[in-house]
């Protein structure tokens, strides 16, 4: 008969094949950290997986590829010495998706910056629009009138 009661997640992950498969991707995040501090294009590859002595590594494109290439002997020789004893082959595949992740947001300055208009300038404006043609002096007027009420503000 089978137990219904309800179960914790973690007992759940340490009983059953997600346990195993929770593992192996702490694992591959931990390795891959580990590749990453050893080359210099990380931000354009990420471990895929090892199996067999074999890493797989993916990269962003073809010119990456070709970079690592050049690398994997060395990549090779400091994995062997410091994490994988049993590595006997890199592979390095092409990856088209990892060109097309998104960074993470960063605080970026905006590419106009609004700079605050002064009195003076205010008065020049609403000095334009007294000659001006309706719909430029209605325009020239609520910007003034926005700068005006921005000093008034302060």
């Amino acid at each position: 008969m089978r137990d219904h009661r309800p179960q914790t997640p973690a007992t759940l992950l340490d009983n059953s094949q997600m346990g195993n498969i929770q593992q192996r991707a702490i694992a591959l995040s931990k390795l891959d950290k580990a590749v990453k501090a050893h080359l210099n294009c990380a931000e354009h590859c990420r471990v895929s997986n090892y199996r067999q002595g074999v890493l797989i590594i993916e990269t962003a494109s073809a010119a990456w590829s070709m970079r690592l290439n050049y690398e994997r002997n060395t990549l090779m020789q400091k994995l062997r010495e410091k994490l994988l004893p049993n590595l006997s082959q890199i592979d390095i595949r092409v990856n088209p998706a990892l060109a097309a992740v998104a960074p993470a947001p960063s605080e970026k300055t905006p590419d106009i910056v609004r700079k605050p208009i002064s009195d003076k300038a205010a008065g020049y404006l609403r000095q334009t629009a007294a000659d001006a043609p309706d719909k430029i002096k209605a325009r020239l007027e609520r910007i003034a009138a926005m700068a005006e009420a921005r000093n008034r503000s302060k």
